[in-house]
């Protein structure tokens, strides 16, 4: 099985939700905050500020499960891209896009959508825990591999993550014994002009 991260209890409810990653903020936030005070995916409460980074990588495996365009792809490697996220000056996202003229691969476009959907009007820090307008480009590169290979079951409620120094992975089991797995690199930060730098 994979290895559950702290507020497994929440990311359990947030899987059974993947399906709908357009529900209400509300409807995703289960109480009480996570590591270091953090809130779940979206809002909990004013001081719920949280590393985009970190929050991107943890709502990838309950928001991307459901999406069967990943059993559409053959094992191995599943490709890369850059998405740039636009943050305002009250720390919530206000939009995002590929970076470059090239559009994404269907899966990770979808990756992107689902994933952003999920972190819902969240307050997010692009530096340092400070809330100032600004954005960060990531870069997710994604693998596909069957479970079965290293003895695990596939079930569909595996579910991990782990992100550390601007760094994270995510993955995720689907009907089958199909695993993805995500990771997530920070690539460039920019505060907007006249921010604190954090």
């Amino acid at each position: 099985m994979a290895p559950r991260r702290e507020g497994e209890g929440e990311e359990r409810a947030a899987d059974e939700r993947a399906g709908d990653p357009t529900r209400s903020t509300a409807a995703r936030t289960s109480g009480g905050a996570g590591e270091g005070g953090e809130g779940n995916f979206g809002a909990a409460g004013s001081s719920a500020v949280r590393s985009l980074g970190r929050a991107f990588t943890r709502a990838i495996p309950p928001a991307c499960q459901a999406d069967p365009s990943w059993a559409t792809l053959p094992p191995g490697s599943a490709g890369k891209a850059r998405i740039v996220i636009d943050i305002d000056d009250a720390g919530h996202i206000a939009s995002w896009r590929p970076e470059g003229e090239e559009p994404l691969a269907r899966h990770l476009g979808n990756l992107a959508k689902r994933t952003i959907a999920l972190l819902g009007s969240g307050t997010f820090a692009v530096a340092r825990g400070a809330v100032t307008a600004g954005k960060q480009t990531l870069e997710v590169s994604a693998v596909i591999r069957a479970g079965a290979e290293d003895g695990e079951t596939g079930a569909p409620a595996d579910l991990a993550w782990r992100f550390e120094g601007g760094r994270g992975k995510a993955s995720f089991a689907q009907p089958g014994g199909r695993v993805v797995e995500v990771v997530v690199q920070v690539v460039r930060t920019e505060v907007a002009r006249g921010a604190p730098p954090g």
